[in-house]
Order: C-alpha cells, then structure tokens, then sequence
C-alpha cells in the first residue's frame, strides 16, 4: 500500500529525491534490493547535484545506500558508503551529533558482520557513548545502542556482558514506554536469545513468550513481528528437543509471512530454512532437503551467489546431505559455501571458520582422517586469532579435533583436545552447560577407547547429570548419555546393566521421535550388539533387522548406514553359525561401502576383514588369509603401521596362520599386533589382553609350554584388573591355563584354573 501511494507521487514529481528514497526503503523492506539501490541512487544523483557533495540529506543517502549493500551482503562497500555519510555529517555537525550516532552504530554493526569484533565494538561504544552525553541514559535511542553492542559481545562469547546490557536496554525502555511497546518487545527477544545461548531454554522460553503476548496486543496475529517471534520459539523448542512444538510455532510464522509478503522475501526464507532444520532434527531428511532448497531459491533471486545468506543454505544443505549419507553432495555444496565466505570475507572471518569446520567433519566421516584435521586444524587457527583461547567456538574446534585424532588412534592427543575444550567451557559457563556435558561425554569416549572403564563410566555419568538437571529426562541429549553409559556397562561385561540404560535412551527416542528416525535405529542397534554378547542371537537378529528396516525406509539400499547394519547382520549370523548367510551380508555390506567409497576406505578394510572371519570359520583359511590380508593393505596405507586398525588385522592373521599351522608367521603376526596395542594403550588394556592370550595359544601350539604359561598369565592378570573375577573374558583366561596346565602334567593346578 505504502508503494503504491510513493509510486503515484513519484508520477507526480519524479525528481523528488525524499520520494525516491521512501521507494528505496520500502523495496529494502520487502527485500527487493535492486530496485531499493535503483531508487537509493537516483535519490543521491539528484541531490548531489542539487546540494553538492557535503551535505546532510546527501550523508543520509549514503548511509541508506550502506544498508542497502549491507543486507546485500557487499560489506566492503557498505563501510564504504556508511564512512561518507559519517565524514559528511562530522563536516557539517561536528562529533556530538545524533546523526552522527547513526553513523557510527551502522558501522559497528558492518564491522561485526564482517567478523571485524574489536572495530564493532570500538565504533558502537563510540555511538553510545556521544548518545550518553547528548541525552542522558534514559533516551529512545540508548537502548537501541546498548543491545546493538551486546549482540557484538555475544559474538565475542562474553555473555555475561551481553545480559548486563540487555537489561540496561530493557530498564530504560520499561520507563520510557512501560510494558506494551514494540521496543520493550525488542528488549525481551534479545534477552530470550542471550538465555537461548547460555542454554537456560525455560528462561528463553519465558522472555520471547513476553515479546510475543505485547506484540499480539498491539498489533494482532497478521504481523511480522509476531511471525518473527514465532519463529524464535520454533527455535527454542527445536533446542529444547520439543519438535513437535518447533515445528507448530515455526509453521505459524510461515504463514503469516506468505499472508503479508510475496514468497521471495527474506524473511519467508529464514522460516523455510529453520523449518528444514526442525524436519532435520525430526529425521526427515527429505522434507528438510525440500525446505532448505525452498530458501536457498528465494535467496538466489534476491542475492544472487554471493551472499553470505546464499552460504549460510549451502552449508546447512550440505549438513542434511551428510546426514543422508550423500558425503559427495555434501562436500560440493559446503564446498561452495566456503567458495562465497573466502571470496566476500577472505580468511580471517568466524564464517570462514565455520566453513572448514564443516568440510572437517565431512572429510572425517569420509575416513579422509588427514584431510579433516587439516580443514579443522585451519578452522581452529582463523579462530583463535579472532577470538583468543577462551570462546566457545574455539572450543568447538578442539573438541573436532580430539575426535578426529580418536579416530586416527591418537588417544593421548585426543583426550589432551577435548580437555581443552572442557577447561574452556567450564570458566565460560560453569558445570551445568550442554558444551560441558559433550566434553564429559567425549572424554568418556575416548577412555572407553583406552579401555580405562572406571573413567569412562565417571565422565559420561557427570555429562548424564548435567543433561537431566538442564533438559529433563526427556531429551535427546539424555538419551545420548543414557546409549553412551550403555555401551561402557557392555564393555564392562555389565550386560543387564547396559540394557537397562539403553533401554531408557530407546525410550526417550520413541517418544520424542517415533518409530522411523535414524536414532532410534541406532539404539536398536545397540540393544542387538548386547543381545548377541548375552547370546541370544534370535533377539539380536530381530532389534538388528528392525534397525534394518528404517534405514532402507529413510535412506534406501545404498546408504553408509544400511551397510554397517548388514555388517552387523553378518556378526550375528556368525556366531549363530549360520555361515552362510553371514557371508551373504557381510558381502552386501562391502558392495555397498565400495559403490560409496572406493577400495581405500577403513569401511571397506573392515568389511574385507570381517569377511575373512567368516571364511575362517567356515575352514577357508585360504580365502580368509586372501581378504584380511586386503584389509591390512588398505589400513596401511589409510594409517601407516602404527594404528589400532592395523593391530586387529595383524592378529586376525596370527589367528588364521595359527589354524593352518603356520606356526611362525603366527606368532610374527601376533608379535606386531602386540607391539602396536602396547605402544598405544599400555599394558592394560582389553586388546593388549587378546594378543597375550592369542600368543599364549600359539605357544601351547609349538610346545613351548613355558612362555604359554607367561602369555596366559599375562592375559588373566590384565582382565582381572580391568574386569574383576566375575567376568566371560576371564574365566575363557582362566580355561586356557587349565588345559596348558593339564599338558605340563600339572593336574592339580589345570583342575583349579579349570573348576574357576
């Protein structure tokens, strides 16, 4: 309505530069920014020449021309333009001028777009500090200024300040305007999103609902900003792990927004984007892919390429890509995203960051282990010089980091990066933080790995505490803790204790996500591997073909995914004896990991290796020497000798040489098993166990009945301490003394190993 009446009087009187400008920001509005910069410059053109250069009404053009480039994204010329608007202005009114605060909060806020946080923060306090002693503290324009440099400290991780601020803003507007005022409903957003950050949700929750019931007050349901605060709590329920809430308050924005602007608009494109976010988190990769690519459109045709926007969508497609195990599509589009950051921002900018950060876990889940360290390690440098050691995103990338070298095998390395992340994340939040609860997790993880049990169990405990204290027992994040701990109390031959907690974790799932989500597949998965340790391998058979149904449901046959339950299917039909059919799906296991991967991926070692298990157990030892011996070339050449992967494969090999009598190569290859888990774990560890036991049967073999003895013995004493008495690995320790006992003619002593 407002265009149509600017547009008549532009007919009338077409060299009207106050018209031209109203056009321009009314097309900045609706998000049309060409024609916005069109009108904008035929505004400034007809007063430069009308005023000259140096002029007020020329300053305020060039600064509406700024923000024009800003939300294009051309930040470069944005400063550019703000900085002649703010030379015009100190030329005509000197420092202490409000206009000249306008100009000097709009820089502050392209400065922090650009990453550029001590310039934002120089030039903001410089606005707030002129609007100080023109007008005193309570002014309509204080408050704007104090939560426009909050949002900077927010970006700089100093949320105590931030909410210091905030409050300060929203003081000032409660007494200037009391409760029902659109700028006390800007102040109770920004302090939603700051308890958002420091992941207090209830209050969150609390504050945006306030905004909200002022907004529907003053201006009913049809507005845009009750669209927008709709969309923040779809937010904060997404958050919470409250989904279906997320999605109901976030659809609700969306049609408020296509009731009052055409669907090319940015702000239909933010709600598309967070809904295809929200059906991320539901596990509907599909709908998310949908929605995501609904915005990016919106985003090209109003952007072009390269905007930051424009990346922002490529990188969260690429997220949805990862999660669909499409790694290829993912990589190429948060490869392009990066492509737009390096070329609007170049390197140095938390964007740029986020970027590699991104392609870092891509590559990781590819098994490009060096290739992810190498994107997260760039991460962590652009990082640590715009932020220092202390910020959270710097701890994000440590705790990338420590998983990558996880993976690698590097525990000690590992464990000392996620310890960095904790200590970061405790002197910025404090023990009770999500952040704290992932390192806790994390560090559970990588102790587990260690086989340090009593550790892992310890830390994934105080990540479970947080958890429920922070969320309730109804979230996903407990659900994790609950799976994690499972898995520990397995290892730890604890098997009821693991179904337990697993059990809670499938619970929480069903409820938050039903049936069909990757999540709940997973547990099922779990819950199998305890069924198959407790030998009831029907009920394993059954949990690992339900997990086998919603993968095929949500990612068809050829998914990562799909491969790794028909692995586990093979596993179970192993050990039920069902050879056959073992092989059959470990073979569909390795098609599929080939088609996705190529021969030299660890998914591709370990299904080589798996098969030859199976080969052995069926008496091909040929066959078995044939396929594990693949599988050690491809993690040769993936880790080079000094890998866990690589050990596990030296001793299926001493193994398979064991049963063909090939005594010496036997032992050779359980020797390099050995070496390698000794130098990574220690002498106490489960693996450092097998090889002993394994050596000590190849002895038994040879006669060498002495050294036999040592190795068993070895082997029992390290179970003992990692396990107990009461535990399957040590009484199989225990049995094997007793028949090398028995072969010594040590009757008396092979009867008490054997009766223990």
């Amino acid at each position: 309505k407002a265009e149509k009446w600017y547009l008549l009087a532009e007919q009338e009187n077409p060299q009207n530069a106050g018209i031209l400008n109203a056009l321009a920001i009314i097309y900045q509005d609706q998000g049309n920014l060409d024609k916005a910069e069109e009108y904008i410059r035929k505004a400034l053109a007809i007063s430069i020449k009308l005023l000259g250069e140096y002029h007020p009404r020329v300053a305020s053009y060039c600064n509406n021309l700024g923000g024009i480039y800003q939300d294009r994204g051309n930040l470069d010329q944005a400063a550019e333009y703000s900085m002649k608007a703010l030379a015009i202005d100190l030329n005509f009114f000197g420092e202490y001028h409000p206009r000249v605060v306008t100009h000097y909060n709009s820089l502050g806020q392209i400065y922090h777009e650009q990453g550029n946080l001590d310039k934002a923060v120089e030039y903001s306090s410089k606005a707030l500090s002129i609007a100080l002693k023109l007008f005193g503290e309570y002014h309509p324009s204080v408050p704007k200024l104090f939560n426009s440099l909050g949002g900077i400290y927010k970006n700089q991780g100093h949320l105590d300040q931030v909410e210091e601020y905030s409050n300060k803003a929203l003081a000032i507007d409660l007494q200037l305007f009391g409760e029902y005022h659109p700028n006390v409903t800007r102040d109770y957003i920004n302090l939603g999103g700051i308890y958002e950050e420091q992941c207090n949700l209830g209050k969150a929750a609390e504050y945006v609902r306030k905004a909200l019931v002022i907004d529907l007050k003053l201006f009913g349901e049809d507005h845009p900003r009750v669209a927008i605060i709709y969309n923040n709590l779809g937010g904060i329920y997404k958050e919470q792990g409250n989904l279906g809430k997320a999605e109901e308050y976030s659809t609700k924005a969306l049609a408020i927004s296509l009731k009052l602007s055409d669907e090319d608009h940015p702000k239909v494109a933010i709600i598309y984007n967070n809904l295809g976010q929200i059906y991320q988190n539901q596990g509907h990769l599909d709908k998310a892919a949908k929605y995501i690519n609904k915005a990016l459109a919106i985003d090209l045709k109003l952007f072009g390429e390269y905007h930051p926007t424009v990346a922002i969508r490529y990188n969260n497609l690429g997220q949805i890509y990862q999660s669909q195990g499409h790694l290829g599509k993912a990589e190429e589009y948060s490869t392009k995203a990066l492509a737009i950051d390096l070329k609007l921002f170049g390197e140095d900018h938390l964007t740029v960051a986020r970027d590699y950060n991104n392609l870092g876990a891509i590559y990781h889940e590819q098994g490009h282990l060096d290739k992810a360290e190498e994107y997260s390690t760039k991460a962590l440098a652009i990082d640590l010089k715009l932020f220092g050691k202390y910020h959270l995103t710097v701890a994000r990338d440590y705790n990338n980091l420590g998983a990558i070298y996880k993976d690698q095998g590097h525990l000690d390395k590992a464990a000392k990066y996620i310890n960095k992340a904790l200590a970061i994340d405790l002197k910025l939040f404090g023990e009770d933080h999500p952040s704290v609860a992932i390192d806790y997790n994390n560090l559970g993880g990588i102790y587990k790995e260690q086989g340090n049990l009593g550790k892992a169990e310890e830390y994934s405990t105080k990540a479970l505490a947080i958890d429920l204290k922070l969320f309730g027992e109804y979230h996903l994040t407990v659900a994790r803790d609950y799976n994690n701990l499972g898995a520990i109390y397995k290892d730890q031959g604890h098997l009821d204790k693991a179904a337990k907690y697993i059990n809670k974790a499938l619970a929480i799932n069903l409820k938050l996500f039903g049936e069909y989500h990757l999540t709940v597949a997973n547990i099922y998965n779990n819950l199998g591997k305890i069924y198959k340790k407790q030998s009831y391998l029907d009920k394993a058979a059954e949990y690992i073909n339900k997990v086998l149904a919603i993968n095929l449901k949500l990612f068809g046959e050829y998914h990562l995914t799909v491969a790794n339950i028909y692995n586990n299917l093979g596993k179970i039909y192993k050990k039920q004896g069902n050879l056959e059919k073992a092989v059959e799906y470990s073979t569909k296991a390795l098609a599929i990991d080939f088609k996705l991967f190529g021969e030299y991926h660890p998914r591709v070692a370990r299904d080589y290796n798996n098969l030859g298990a199976i080969y052995q157990d069926q008496g091909h030892l040929d066959k078995a020497e044939e396929y594990s011996t693949k599988a050690l070339a491809i993690d040769l050449k993936l880790f080079g000798e000094d890998h866990p992967c690589v050990a596990i494969i030296y001793n299926n090999l001493g193994a398979i040489y064991h049963e063909q009598g090939n005594l010496g190569k036997a032992v050779e290859y359980s020797n390099k098993a050995l070496a390698i888990d000794l130098r990574r774990f220690g002498e106490y560890h489960c693996v450092v166990a097998t090889c002993y036991n394994n050596l000590g049967m190849v002895y038994k073999k040879q006669g060498n009945l002495e050294k036999a003895v040592e190795y068993s013995t070895k082997a029992l004493a390290i179970d003992l301490k990692l396990f107990g008495e009461d535990h399957p690995d040590v009484a199989i320790r225990y049995n094997n003394l007793g028949q090398i006992y028995q072969r010594q003619g040590h009757l008396g002593k092979a009867e008490e190993y054997s009766t223990k």
